[in-house]
Formats: structure tokens, C-alpha cells, sequence
């Protein structure tokens, strides 16, 4: 369920509305697109839903570069584009460009086996693991970073090799190649390929072969305690909901955090994935392809169909920090959103998506305000605070319907008061049109979910039956109706 739910995350902005239909892209002037996407950002930082940069390029050409709320706010230092932000996970676009330029170089294979470059590892598809399968998360590996262990250990921890035992005792999940799960351990594995094939720190590396080329100067990798006068601190939400407070702990340099940089120096490097500077034609448009079994995520980029168009883009998210880095070759476009707010920089980033591809969008509300307060108490457990934010929209004349279906998801999620949850369910079901998302199949799947957590079994089985009538391939609904009609024989 956790891989599901993180590529759900990187493909949720473009599976809202259906894909087809939109072939004829709107014309805006360069003052037209310079004032909507204005509008949009200072309607999330109104709310403070948003704190950081924003850059929109058109062409290499910089449309708009803005900074919103305060890099440091017990200092009150404002953002700007030349503000440093932890890009977490978006790191990974380097990581797999300097696999690809050794490719290039004939210094691996992308066939190499994970056994090559670790005789010692314990798994028993070490043979079988592939540079390849670490690239575009096949591996069958899967994260460290929640390990008990780690967690414990982090602070103590000096480079990759240090964290190669912990990821030892995870043994695969699956058999390479065989289906898609995130993985932060492969990852980590690609990081540690490349210091021993280059005989140098990963941090000499990526200086030499992507940095210093492009002239990208205020990016580095960041270990606590050293100074670096550009960089954002990290905020997020305090148990009250209203205020921010500063994250103390600092994301380690390996697999998903620790890279440094700003929106101007991330659009150095999009602008370098148009020409042949860091890798050729033939084996960017390899990079740039998925495969079967990673049907949306190529080598570091995830790949998506949207709006008649191609978006190649990746997210990062992590210790208070969120990061969006979005190419529309096809078009012309890149969108940089930078964030030291936990979450913000995708919510925003996907309205710039959709108003620059003529799709509808919202600017944020008090109701937006509230919604984004309990998806994040949500995410933490804390499903009575979810609920308490929640239902200040859900309590309105015209329910607020994301809210309405997240309200009841929580009190499912934290099993407690389930038959709210489905009178809840059951007025989404009769508000939702087609175009509502979640689905009207996702509500009547919940609604089973929580029959069954009463004990009602055959309700259940009914509202299953119903979300695979509107959606025969809702896998939750699949599993779930399979697992109540054994119990039931």
C-alpha cells in the first residue's frame, strides 16, 4: 500500500481530469501568464499555505521568478529565487544522469549486475539486480529511511557505505524487473556505484560533471552544522494547526535529501537536458522511457501523458521541505516550485500546471485552508485534529466535497466512529459527478471498509460489488471482496 500511495503522490496531479481533449494549448501573452501565475501563488501564501520560490520558464526564457513568505522566519529573511531549498528526492534527476553519462563512457553497463559492484551483499538476487532496475525502481528494493535503526543511528552516520549494512537486512520484496516499488535503498545503492567506479566522493562527482559545467554555483550538498548563507530553514505545522515551527532535524545526503539549490540553478540544468552538454540524444531519449513494469517512471523522471502533452518531471519531500521540477518539452514549458513548507510546493505547482495547460483550476480559499490542515493531520495519524479541520468545511450549506470524502476517511483510518463515515460516504456518493475525484467507486469502496470494521459483513460485500461496477478494476475492491467471500464460505 505505501509504494501504491507514493506513486499515486507523483502522478496525482496529472490523473485529476481525463487526458484527452485538450490538443490546442491556450495562447497567453508574457504579461497574461506573469499575472495569472502571480495570482495563483500569492492567493496559497495569503493562506499560508506556501513559503518559497516560484520560477516558470518558457523556452530557457525566465517568465516569472518570485519569492513568498521568509526563508528564516525568526530572522524575517524573505525567500527569493536565489533562496537555497533541500530538494530531497528530486536529487535523484542527478543521480541518474551521472549513471547515464558512465554508461555513456563505457565505464557500466546498465545490465551490470548489483553483484559486481558488491560482492558482499547478502540478497539473493544480488545476480539478478541491475543498474537498470535501481534506475527505475524495479529492484524489488525498498526504502531504510523509517528503519527503527536508522532513525536512531542517523545522526552518526558519515557516507553511503556506513548505511549499506542496515540495508543489507532488508531483503528484496520482489524479483527484479518483476513491478515498480519507490526505492530509496536502490538509490543508495546507484550513489555508492558511482563513487567506486570514480574512485571520489559523490559530492567531487557531481561537481565536476554536472555543477561546475553548468555554472550551477549556489548548488552543494549540505551537512548540518556547515554554513551556507542562501539556505531556507524548514517549517512545519505546529499540533495547534496555526503556527509553524522550525524542523531541527536535518535530511541525510544519501538516497532522498540533502542537495541544496535554487530555482535559477535547477533551470541551468533543465536547459542542459535540451542539448548534448551532459549526455547525448540517444541515450537521453533511454533516460527519458519507461518500461512495462514501470510504466510512468523512467530512469530518475517520472514520464506522464497530460493535457495532450508530455510532462517529465520528479517531486521531493522531506523534514519540512518540498520541491517540484516539472519539463514540458513538447511545449516549451519548466515549472520550479521550491518550498520550506511541508507539502506546499505541490498543491501550487499543480494549479500553474493546469492554468499554463488551459485546464480548469482554483485559486486557494479559507475552504483550501482548511483541507490542507487536516490532510496533514491526517498523514500523521492524528485523525481526530484531521476531522476537526475538515469538518469546518463539510459544515457548510454546499459541503466542501474533497473534505466531505476525507473526513470520513479518517475516522475509517483511525476505526472509530464509522457509521459518520458512511452517512459522510453516502452524501459524496450522491454530490459526486464524474469528474469528482476521489471516484464515486473509491467512496462505495470505503463505505465497505468501514462495514467491515462493524462486522457487517455483507454490506460490505454489497459496496464492494457496487465500486467494481463503476470501476471493474479498483484493486482495493478486488482484494477486499475476495478476502470477505472466503471468509463467508
Amino acid at each position: 500500500m505505501k509504494t501504491r500511495l507514493i506513486l499515486a503522490t507523483l502522478l496525482a496531479s496529472f490523473t485529476v481530469i481525463g487526458l484527452n481533449g485538450f490538443l490546442t494549448k491556450p495562447v497567453f501573452g508574457e504579461k497574461d501568464l506573469q499575472e495569472k501565475i502571480d495570482e495563483i501563488a500569492e492567493a496559497e501564501a495569503k493562506y499560508d499555505l506556501f513559503s518559497g520560490s516560484v520560477l516558470v520558464a518558457k523556452n530557457g526564457e525566465t517568465i516569472y521568478a518570485k519569492g513568498f513568505g521568509y526563508a528564516n522566519k525568526e530572522y524575517r529573511i524573505p525567500n527569493s529565487p536565489e533562496t537555497q531549498f533541500n530538494i530531497s528526492s528530486v536529487q535523484k534527476t542527478f543521480i541518474a544522469m551521472m549513471i547515464m553519462q558512465l554508461y555513456q563512457e563505457g565505464k557500466l553497463d546498465l545490465a551490470d549486475p548489483l553483484a559486481k559492484y558488491f560482492p558482499d551483499c547478502p540478497y539473493s538476487t544480488a545476480g539478478k539486480i541491475e543498474i537498470k532496475h535501481l534506475l527505475n525502481h524495479t529492484s524489488g528494493l525498498g526504502g531504510y529511511r523509517d528503519n527503527e535503526e536508522y532513525q536512531a543511528q542517523s545522526e552518526n552516520y558519515t557516507c553511503i557505505d556506513d548505511v549499506l549494512p542496515l540495508v543489507y537486512k532488508q531483503e528484496p520484496a520482489f524479483a527484479p524487473g518483476e513491478r515498480f516499488r519507490y526505492s530509496n535503498a536502490g538509490v543508495l545503492f546507484l550513489k555508492a556505484i558511482i563513487e567506486r567506479i570514480e574512485g571520489k566522493k559523490l559530492k567531487q562527482v557531481l561537481d565536476e560533471r554536472i555543477l561546475q559545467p553548468l555554472g550551477m554555483d549556489l548548488t552543494t550538498f549540505f551537512r548540518g552544522g556547515e554554513l551556507l548563507p542562501h539556505r531556507a530553514t524548514a517549517y512545519s505545522l505546529a499540533e495547534d494547526g496555526e503556527t509553524y515551527l522550525r524542523v531541527l532535524s536535518e535530511p541525510s545526503a544519501y538516497a532522498g535529501g540533502g542537495i541544496y539549490t535554487t530555482a535559477f540553478d535547477l533551470l541551468k540544468f533543465d536547459q542542459a537536458l535540451y542539448g548534448e552538454e551532459l549526455l547525448s540524444e540517444k541515450n537521453k531519449k533511454i533516460m527519458f522511457t519507461p518500461v512495462e513494469a514501470s510504466p510512468h517512471y523512467a530512469y530518475g523522471w517520472v514520464v506522464v501523458p497530460f493535457g495532450g502533452t508530455t510532462v517529465i518531471y520528479h517531486g521531493g519531500s522531506s523534514g519540512g521541505f518540498n520541491s517540484e521540477f516539472r519539463r514540458y518539452p513538447e511545449i516549451g514549458y519548466t515549472v520550479i516550485v521550491l518550498s520550506n513548507y511541508e507539502g506546499a510546493a505541490f498543491e501550487l505547482a499543480n494549479k500553474i500546471d493546469r492554468m499554463l495547460l488551459g485546464l480548469p483550476y482554483s485559486l486557494a480559499t479559507e475552504s483550501d485552508l482548511y483541507y490542507q490542515r487536516g490532510i496533514y493531520f491526517q498523514r500523521r495519524d492524528n485523525y481526530h485534529k484531521a476531522i476537526e479541520f475538515l469538518e469546518k468545511n463539510t459544515a457548510r450549506a454546499e459541503p466542501h466535497l474533497p473534505s466531505l470524502y476525507q473526513s470520513a476517511r479518517s475516522r475509517i483510518m483511525g476505526e472509530f466512529d464509522q457509521e459518520k463515515a458512511i452517512e459522510q460516504l453516502d452524501l459524496y456518493i450522491k454530490l459526486a459527478d464524474e469528474s469528482t475525484r476521489p471516484s464515486a467507486a473509491a467512496a462505495w469502496w470505503r463505505k465497505g471498509v468501514a462495514y467491515e470494521q462493524l462486522g457487517t459483513l455483507q454490506k460490505a460485500i454489497e459496496c464492494h460489488k457496487k465500486c467494481l461496477e463503476l470501476d471493474p478494476g479498483f484493486e482495493d475492491a478486488i482484494e477486499a471482496l475476495k478476502r470477505l467471500e472466503t471468509e463467508e464460505q
